[in-house]
Order: structure tokens, then C-alpha cells, then sequence
């Protein structure tokens, strides 16, 4: 039940909804809004329960455990879209977005689904 719970505290349309706008509002993307529509739920319910299963078997703090998610799902993100080309971006519209997401990714985990868990 715990990885239920753990999965729809990163699944929530709080968290995505970041994300969404930025994607719905973006004319360089190279992919269908309605699949990342599908697949960012995803994304970050399945990294909440991988960070979760780490933290019980490392027996990490819940501090730990969303600095280590943030930081690593976030660069994940950022080899994959580099890797599929997600975005028709120069060089320095590339490295805009790899700080954007990375701020984006420490906001939304630290603050955002850290505070759903909490309160779920």
C-alpha cells in the first residue's frame, strides 16, 4: 500500500502541471503533447517509488531521499532529451533548459511532492 501511495504523491496533477504548461506553451518541442501528457504522471510516480524503495533499503532521511531524486531524475531528463532531441534548441537554449529543469526538478521534489507525501 505504501508504493500506491508513494506513486500518486508523484503522479498528482499538482506536480505535472508545471511541466504541462511549459510544454503546452513550447513551439520547439519535437514530440505529441497528449503522449507527455501521459507520460509525466509516469515518470514521476515511478521515480517516487524507486526513491522510495532506496531510501527504506539505505535508510535515508526524507531530506536525503528528495535531494537524491531531485538531482538524479532530473539529469535523467536531461540525457533524454538531449539523446532524442526533444527540442529544436541551439547550444544556449540547450543549456537554459538543462538549469531550468534542474531548478524546476529541485522545486518540484523538495517542495511539492515532498508536501503531498506529508499530507497524504
Amino acid at each position: 500500500m505504501n508504493y500506491l501511495k508513494q506513486f500518486f504523491s508523484g503522479a498528482n496533477i499538482i506536480v505535472v502541471l508545471p511541466h504541462y504548461i511549459a510544454v503546452h506553451y513550447s513551439s520547439n518541442k519535437n514530440y505529441d503533447f497528449s503522449h507527455y501528457s501521459i507520460l509525466a504522471p509516469l515518470w514521476y510516480g515511478l521515480w517516487n517509488v524507486i526513491s522510495y524503495i532506496v531510501a527504506e533499503k539505505l535508510k535515508i532521511g526524507i531530506f536525503y531521499r528528495f535531494i537524491l531524486v531531485s538531482t538524479i531524475s532530473s539529469f535523467a531528463i536531461m540525457c533524454i532529451s538531449t539523446y532524442f532531441r526533444t527540442y529544436n534548441f541551439t547550444k544556449k537554449q540547450w543549456m537554459k533548459y538543462y538549469i531550468g529543469i534542474f531548478i524546476k526538478y529541485q522545486l518540484i521534489w523538495n517542495i511539492i511532492v515532498k508536501n503531498i507525501e506529508k499530507n497524504l
